[in-house]
């Protein structure tokens, strides 16, 4: 974190400041440290160093005076280790409230890709008052763990609906698995051959995928025919696109009403976000 001190006398660059202050709590504590502070040139010192590039603010100032700034900060901060904890405490805060907002809009930008595709799979109630997509992949431990909270879910919630989206980001075996399972919805198998696949104990990929979808009654002639369909790449790519854009990297990931959520976090948590969209109507 960057400390910075503002001459209040610089109206516009002080009232940016303060405009961005406000959502993080820092500006009473803020008024407090320039209490503490004597300076002949009518000072204030604020936490900004998240929020503006320094570069610019170093331009208000000649060295001798950032000289004197600096050594003011740091003798402050010795002896207000409080304030300086703090002013990280609000800003971590802020920074949250930012990233959620960020997210949010992402969601809205992105809805059509997530809600409105006819390839990825649907299961549940597609009526549903609430909706859960899951981003996985066939290669991912936690997203195998996971999928019997997400199985459990869909046989008791009768109210919920699932969209599962390929999500291959572990290799090409991984592409290999997801083009198969886009493609098993031709024969209507997709949901035997989706829980087949995540029951593979080690790598699935071109040695055991059509193995399985014999196993699970796919003819697999046809469905090694029907993986070459242009269409399957497309959605492949576009749920790509689409974690992308709503900051999703890695495996299993939920979108739930507006919120993202990361990781296995089990059943309970799982119940709670849903319990709480429906609560909030959204």
């Amino acid at each position: 974190m960057i400390f910075l001190i503002i001459n209040i006398e610089n109206n516009l660059l002080y009232n940016q400041i303060t405009r961005m202050m406000v959502d993080t709590g820092l500006v009473k504590m803020l008024r407090n440290i320039s209490k503490k502070i004597s300076y002949s040139m009518g000072l204030m010192l604020v936490a900004v160093g998240l929020l503006m590039p320094l570069k610019a603010m170093a331009q208000e100032f000649t060295p001798q005076q950032n000289e004197q700034i600096k050594k003011m900060i740091q003798e402050y901060l010795f002896r207000n280790p409080k304030d300086l904890r703090e002013a990280i405490i609000a800003l971590q805060a802020y920074e949250l409230k930012q990233q959620q907002k960020s997210a949010r809009m992402a969601l809205v930008a992105q809805q059509k890709n997530l809600y409105g595709s006819s390839v990825s799979f649907v299961a549940g109630n597609p009526n549903g008052d609430v909706t859960l997509i899951e981003f996985f992949d066939y290669n991912c431990t936690y997203c195998r763990r996971s999928m019997k909270d997400l199985m459990t879910l869909i046989d008791t919630d009768p109210k919920l609906k699932v969209i599962f989206k390929e999500f291959p980001i572990l290799g090409e075996g991984s592409v290999y698995a997801a083009r198969a399972a886009v493609a098993s919805m031709k024969q209507e198998k997709y949901i035997e051959f989706h829980m087949a696949l995540m029951q593979v104990r080690g790598s699935t990929g071109k040695g055991n995928v059509l193995e399985i979808a014999e196993e699970v009654g796919l003819d697999v002639e046809k469905l090694e025919k029907d993986m070459k369909a242009p269409y399957i790449t497309k959605e492949i790519d576009e749920v790509l696109r689409t974690a992308s854009a709503i900051g999703i990297n890695g495996t299993p990931a939920y979108v739930i009403g507006d919120s993202v959520i990361g990781g296995a976090v089990g059943l309970a948590e799982l119940r709670r976000q849903i319990a709480e969209v429906r609560k909030s109507g959204s």
